[in-house]
């Protein structure tokens, strides 16, 4: 296999494990989540990210401070792709489901490519277009079970509203990404992110009250917490920068409706959640797309 080819399977195969953490962190949320309040569970999970990946990329990085004029995109990162998100993400579910919140996610991939079109030299034809739909329908099957009524019956309030805007939010967040790591590497451009959002979500923290009780929440609420930190931020945010700079926007993105699948799978797993027809067939409709849309030029 030439270099080039083992290289570009390489980098497709980190976004498929980056796809896993971020499907296990619900499971490590619903684990936590009982103990930690929303915004104390961010504060820890991205306090231990940034004191694993800042001294790190400290030691390694050749470029230790980005230059000032760079330092308001890694901040609006830091808001887009962490603390804004998170808060936007758990204020929706106080007023929506969990299954409008998932379809409205669903769309991210969509939204990244259209604002990639207008942002980016990267074009969206009609071939990744149909990709990006057909994922969706994956989506759409895994968070429905195949029920139409379901479907049908979703109403649409202020918690879906503030999702969109989580959503896109998200999707800025990944656009931008790639003009931070042309100008740094993707260990400085994470370790800065984490950095920014960390100091954004402190007062956020310091709301919820309980930072006093924290130490007596338990080992398994604790443990939940580390793998996000660990996992789901260091190596997934890590894994999807280099990815962004690789393969661009537009193909990374697509990545994200595999996360579903693995959510279904680990709750499986771990909560003992059943698994359906309807999963396996919106899983291999998913996976068909995502493989489709890697071979495309």
């Amino acid at each position: 296999m030439p270099d080039e080819s083992r290289d570009g399977l390489t980098t497709y195969l980190l976004m498929v494990l980056t796809t896993a953490f971020w499907g296990a962190s619900f499971v490590a949320g619903k684990i936590a989540l009982p103990e930690f309040p929303p915004m104390t569970l961010t504060f820890f999970r991205f306090l231990i990210a940034t004191v694993i990946i800042f001294p790190y990329m400290w030691i390694k990085d050749e470029t230790k401070v980005p230059k000032r004029g760079d330092v308001p995109l890694l901040f609006g990162l830091g808001f887009l792709g962490v603390s804004g998100f998170f808060a936007l993400m758990f204020n929706s579910l106080l007023y929506t489901s969990a299954a409008n919140s998932a379809i409205i996610n669903a769309l991210n991939p969509l939204t990244s490519s259209v604002i990639a079109t207008f942002l980016t030299d990267e074009r969206l034809d009609s071939r990744k277009l149909g990709l990006i739909f057909l994922a969706l329908f994956g989506v759409l099957l895994t968070v429905t079970g195949g029920d139409i009524d379901v479907l049908l019956s979703l109403g649409f309030n202020k918690g879906d509203m503030i999702m969109v805007v989580a959503m896109v939010c998200f999707a800025i967040y990944g656009v931008y990404s790639r003009r931070a790591t042309s100008k740094y590497s993707p260990l400085l451009v994470t370790g800065y992110v984490f950095l920014f959002a960390l100091i954004q979500i402190t007062p956020f923290m310091l709301m919820d009250g309980v930072l006093g009780e924290v130490l007596s929440y338990s080992l398994k609420a604790w443990v939940a917490v580390v793998f996000m930190a660990v996992f789901s931020s260091v190596l997934g945010y890590l894994i999807q920068q280099v990815t962004i700079k690789k393969i661009g926007v537009n193909k990374s993105s697509l990545f994200i409706n595999l996360v579903p699948l693995f959510t279904i799978l680990f709750s499986y797993l771990v909560l003992g959640d059943s698994v359906t027809i309807i999963n396996l067939a919106s899983a291999t409709i998913i996976i068909v797309a995502v493989i489709l849309n890697s071979r495309l030029k």
